[in-house]
């Protein structure tokens, strides 16, 4: 079974081999047009016109076939196939359309078509399928070999030495078509090569992307990020003081409902019921720090703080409770509980970074505000309030009427731990 990141390289592949087939119409195309303007006789403006035609017919098919990614490698071979035949065929057409034997067969040497040969050849390497530019130029190789032989089989065939006569007279000049024939082996294998290279640096690229979707899985957007663009001192131990909304939240009697459950079905649980509040968080640009148990410390300002942090944490609380309403819903139809969370965020300064060693780093915030926040949660079990969240949280929301819930202060507490009283209010729909 194929790997994402070959998976990811098919694609590319597949993409390269329509850019080329592309390529190939759009040169068929040319050519049909410059024949109707340099063609000698009807025979080689049909012969001409039939070929491009049927040729740009049969790529046609096979775009739409490898669109489909029905058998991609057999493709790009038969395309192999097509361009050798028709590289094969077109000075014999031409040939014929001055005279055929009636003409030396000298001409099969003389009607350049080095350069379609070399521009397929490239159109070939974008496959990004090294075996594709490596088979056609040995195959334009041993091709042109054997129209060389064939020719030069002809008694009349007239071989020069020089330049000039060749490309104005009736000779051809042997070792310059020899020595062509080289150059495009040469460059094929060389392409093929370039293509091998290419397509380790596309695996690898693949292989990195397939990274990046899978760190999704444990970091938020934001610190994907952030981890994409950072340089090397962001992998170092070590952190910055900033101002941040810190959430944390729990689901209420929890513990008896993990021993009732089992461990198989509480692992499932979780799994679900964290998808749930995943979506609500990055939603509002939330970043989860970590998963305690069936609790999360979320950050609201990391990597980078915004004016909103604090607004966009009580929002994503307000969808987080929502989302829990739904699920409930969905639960009671499959004779299942109702569960209920509680939720306490709290807004002051912490110290984001990495916390750990060189080979073993966690992303993720320390500080007084982060056991502000936890405490914050743990007194919602306290005064029976589901969502609770500082005074300093409150004053940070630069528009509060623009949240859709009531916010009522239940007074200053001294919370564990802390010498200063916090007050605390409670957030309702």
């Amino acid at each position: 079974m194929a790997t994402q990141a070959e998976q990811i390289l098919k694609e590319k592949e597949i993409q390269g081999i329509v850019f080329s087939l592309y390529g190939k119409v759009f040169v068929s195309f040319l050519v049909l047009i410059v024949t109707f303007f340099v063609a000698q006789t009807l025979y080689e403006v049909l012969m001409i016109s039939l070929v491009n035609l049927g040729l740009m017919f049969v790529m046609a098919i096979m775009i739409r076939l490898i669109k489909k990614n029905k058998a991609v490698f057999y493709i790009g071979l038969f395309c192999i196939s097509i361009d050798l035949i028709i590289i094969t065929l077109l000075p014999f057409v031409w040939y014929n359309s001055v005279g055929g034997e009636s003409v030396p067969r000298t001409y099969l040497i003389k009607t350049y078509t080095h350069y379609i040969i070399a521009g397929t050849l490239i159109l070939n390497a974008f496959t990004i399928q090294p075996i594709y530019p490596l088979l056609y130029s040995l195959g334009v190789v041993l091709s042109q070999a054997w129209i060389l032989l064939y020719a030069k089989a002809d008694p009349r065939f007239l071989s020069t030495e020089s330049f000039k006569e060749a490309l104005l007279g009736s000779a051809a000049h042997v070792n310059n078509y020899i020595m062509n024939m080289g150059v495009i082996g040469i460059l094929g294998f060389f392409l093929a090569y370039l293509t091998f290279r290419i397509r380790k640096t596309v695996l690898v690229a693949a292989s990195n992307e397939v990274k990046s979707s899978q760190l999704s899985r444990y970091f938020s957007p934001n610190v994907i990020n952030e981890i994409d663009t950072a340089e090397e001192s962001f992998f170092q131990p070590g952190g910055k003081e900033m101002n941040v909304a810190v959430m944390f939240c729990d689901i209420a009697g929890f513990t008896q409902m993990s021993e009732q459950l089992g461990p198989e079905k509480t692992m499932s649980f979780l799994s679900e019921y964290h998808s749930q509040m995943m979506g609500a968080i990055f939603e509002h640009r939330g970043t989860l720090d970590k998963f305690i148990g069936d609790g999360m410390l979320v950050t609201f300002g990391t990597p980078k703080p915004s004016p909103e942090d604090a607004k966009n944490a009580i929002l994503a609380g307000l969808a987080m409770q929502k989302k829990v309403t739904d699920w409930n819903e969905k639960r009671i139809t499959i004779n299942e509980k109702p569960i209920s969370i509680r939720i306490g965020i709290h807004h002051g300064a912490v110290i984001v970074g990495n916390v750990g060693i060189s080979t073993r780093l966690e992303y993720t915030v320390i500080g007084d505000a982060v056991n502000v926040a936890s405490r914050i949660e743990s007194m919602g079990k306290e005064v029976k309030k589901s969502f609770l969240i500082s005074k300093d949280l409150f004053d940070e929301v630069k528009d509060i009427s623009s949240i859709p819930a009531k916010f009522k202060s239940l007074g200053s507490f001294a919370l564990r731990g802390k010498a200063k009283t916090t007050e605390i209010l409670s957030v309702e729909i």
